[in-house]
């Protein structure tokens, strides 16, 4: 696959009829291609990679377009996940990011004039792999969550776990960054530079748009960042050349996001639950007492006080998150809301309840007076239908 690929590819060059010629007298090999858009933050690494070693003359930079976009059967037969980046070079096909930037780095190992992206000493080069492992594993598969409308975001299905995760991991890495720098594995740029560098861009320009489920202001050089990420974006995004061209690529990515309103309809950016608290929130915060029947991070269930049956419980998300009503659910809710299911299963059980009803009222004329989303478990007599 990748060897046809090459050949359609030669047609996208200046030159083709030199280029072809060259090629069938084996006197040029065909280029290198990295498909990728400037908004990948992925594929930024390898750009910041070529950009600070000197490598941007042996790779050709081109759109996944050219091979019919992400889902096109041909860039599929390439990269079976259907992510950027991906690198086409020679008969090798390369489509994880760590691969496709030590693979470039051998291959070049002679050739370029920066450095060398492996720190001197061992010391440092242990701590470069060890953040450049860290991204990989742990900001990396949620930080979908800054940007993708709707969960899941790695192994989170809330937006708000996600977040929050996603600034515990940036205090770990605070605490792996050398304290001296002025990159993060020292006074070399590394790998691990390369590797965090464009992630914070994304997380610089969009973690602040998320305040109310992080509940913290950016600081001035970045949301939730320590003091050493902060001495090391600092330095790095307006004293490095190439992490600055980078940034710029990244930035100009995004502009159409904004321009499109990408973050308007997202939990806790744009869509944000302004209606009136309730007297849900007073018995979540114990101001109102109540019999609480179960209890777990994501729900609360209590009796109602006014029992239509000899069992009528109250099942109630912890987090409104503009669920005023079972009508305000979107995507994002679909975790809180099979939760619910789940929750009132076990309570039934909990209660000796097999025949019960599970009810939700939607709106004043459908007999919803609270509006907090809740859930209506009723059992212990038989129950009519239909209902009133």
């Amino acid at each position: 696959e990748c060897a046809r690929g090459r050949t359609r590819r030669v047609e996208h060059q200046p030159s083709v009829m030199a280029l072809i010629i060259s090629i069938l007298a084996g006197t040029l090999s065909l280029p290198t291609t990295l498909y990728d858009l400037p908004v990948s933050n992925h594929g930024a690494r390898v750009r910041l990679l070529l950009y600070k070693r000197g490598l941007e003359s042996a790779v050709r930079v081109a759109s996944p377009m050219e091979l019919g976009g992400l889902r096109g059967e041909k860039y599929l037969s390439l990269n079976p996940q259907g992510k950027m980046p991906l690198l086409v070079d020679g008969d090798s096909c390369v489509w994880e990011t760590d691969a496709i930037c030590r693979h470039l780095l051998e291959k070049h190992a002679a050739e370029g004039d920066g450095p060398s992206l492996f720190p001197t000493s061992l010391a440092a080069r242990t701590a470069a792999e060890v953040i450049v492992r860290h991204h990989d594993t742990y900001i990396g598969p949620i930080q979908g969550c800054l940007y993708k409308p709707a969960p899941p975001f790695g192994r989170f299905t809330s937006r708000r776990d996600a977040l929050q995760e996603l600034v515990k991991q940036l205090a770990v890495v605070e605490a792996l960054a050398d304290p001296t720098g002025p990159y993060l594995a020292g006074e070399e740029f590394s790998l691990a530079d390369a590797t965090l560098f464009p992630t914070m861009v994304f997380i610089t320009h969009m973690l602040p748009k998320f305040e109310d489920a992080v509940a913290s202001p950016a600081g001035e050089a970045g949301p939730r960042l320590g003091p050493r990420l902060s001495a090391w974006w600092s330095h790095t995004s307006n004293a490095d050349e190439a992490a600055k061209r980078v940034a710029d690529e990244i930035r100009s990515g995004l502009q159409p996001w904004e321009e499109r309103g990408r973050w308007d309809a997202m939990l806790y950016a744009g869509a944000r639950d302004v209606a009136p608290a309730t007297l849900f929130d007073k018995i979540l915060s114990k101001e109102i007492p109540s019999e609480v029947v179960f209890e777990d991070a994501l729900c609360l269930a209590f009796r109602d006080i006014n029992p239509v049956a000899p069992a009528h419980i109250l099942i109630i998300p912890k987090h409104r998150d503009g669920l005023t009503g079972l009508g305000a659910a979107t995507a994002e809710h679909s975790a809180i809301l099979g939760h619910l299911m789940v929750a009132a299963a076990a309570i039934a059980k909990q209660e000796g309840l097999s025949e019960f009803r599970l009810v939700t009222n939607n709106g004043e004329g459908a007999g919803q007076s609270v509006f907090h989303l809740h859930l209506h478990l009723i059992g212990g007599r038989p129950l009519e239908w239909p209902p009133g």
